[in-house]
Order: C-alpha cells, then sequence, then structure tokens
C-alpha cells in the first residue's frame, strides 16, 4: 500500500482488495488463542495422543530415513533436534495438565507456534531433498529455481527453527508467571 501510495486506493491494481481482506485473516478461522487452546485441550489428548502421531512418525521416519543424507544431512540434524523440543514439549503439557488444566492453557500458545515452526521446518526439509534430487539435472532457470529452494530451506532451518529452543523453555516455565496477576490487574 505504501509503495502504490495513493494509487494504493485505486481499483486498478487490486492492492485495495488485499488491505481490506488482510484485515479479517485473523478471525477467518479463529483466534490464534482459542486454536491454541483448541490444540492443547481437545487435539493433543484425543485418541491418548494417537492424533498427533499422524504428524509425528512421518517426521521420525523421514529424520531416520535422511539424517545421514549427504545432500540435506546438514539441514535434518537441527530439524531433529527442533523435532525433539517438540516432542519433549508434548510429553511436557501432557504429563503437566492431568493435574491441572491451567498448565496446557498456560503452555498453548507457545505450543501451537512451536508446532507450527517445527511443521514449516519439515516441509522446507522435505523441498531441499526434492531440490538436491532435481538440481544436478536442471539447467537455466530450474537450476536457479533449485538453488534458491534449497538455500530458503537452509535459511529457515538455520535462522526461523531455532525459536523453538525459546519456546521450549517458555513452555516449561509453566503457568505460574502467567497467573501471578489478580483478574482485577486487566
Amino acid at each position: 500500500m505504501q509503495t502504490y501510495g495513493g494509487h494504493g486506493y485505486v481499483v486498478d491494481h487490486g492492492m485495495e482488495q488485499l488491505v481490506r481482506d488482510v484485515r479479517i485473516a485473523l478471525i477467518y478461522e479463529g483466534t490464534n488463542g482459542v486454536q491454541a487452546l483448541d490444540l492443547v485441550g481437545r487435539k493433543m489428548p484425543a485418541n491418548l495422543g494417537r492424533s498427533l502421531r499422524r504428524f509425528f512418525h512421518p517426521v521420525a521416519a523421514f529424520i531416520e530415513s535422511h539424517n545421514e543424507d549427504p545432500d540435506i544431512g546438514a539441514l535434518v540434524a537441527p530439524f531433529a533436534k527442533a523435532f525433539g523440543a517438540l516432542q519433549l514439549a508434548t510429553g511436557f503439557i501432557a504429563q503437566k495438565s492431568l493435574n491441572d488444566p491451567e498448565e496446557a492453557g498456560a503452555a498453548s500458545a507457545d505450543y501451537l507456534r512451536m508446532f507450527g515452526l517445527v511443521a514449516l521446518g519439515f516441509m522446507w526439509v522435505r523441498m531441499a531433498k526434492v531440490a538436491a534430487d532435481k538440481q544436478p539435472g536442471a539447467a537455466g532457470e530450474d537450476a536457479a529455481f533449485y538453488k534458491a529452494k534449497r538455500a530458503t530451506a537452509t535459511f529457515f532451518i538455520e535462522r526461523i527453527l531455532p525459536q523453538v529452543g525459546g519456546l521450549l523453555y517458555a513452555i516449561k516455565a509453566g503457568k505460574a508467571s502467567m497467573m501471578a496477576l489478580e483478574e482485577a490487574a486487566f
């Protein structure tokens, strides 16, 4: 919008539609907080955690089969570490929430973000593998595309995915600091 200046409000470019639509994006599927509470309150305990296994098992299998891969092994190792942190957080939340549901609620937003980062990391290492397989026979624009895909995957794994570690620490901190304020303070 700022790039277009006053022309951003004109229908010719379509920018005005994007500006209007983006405002509702946070509400389309509910707020992040509601989604986070649903994840830890209903999805995680559903079927004794079997629902999460539909994600965890393919990820674990991918890590197992690609962690020595000469093309992407350097990406799989830090991804495996982040996935391990997600598994630790899952167990921690499941254990704590058995005695106190507020513990799950306190961890929910951080857990949702952690889960999202690990899921994106999984997609990036898979894309890096496809790019690594196709890059040797590629030429011209295709070669540049696969090179860029691998560079972007590396950026995500090295610069964005490490946030998972901080989220794990926040989750393990528990509810105490979050629940310390009286309701009247809000």
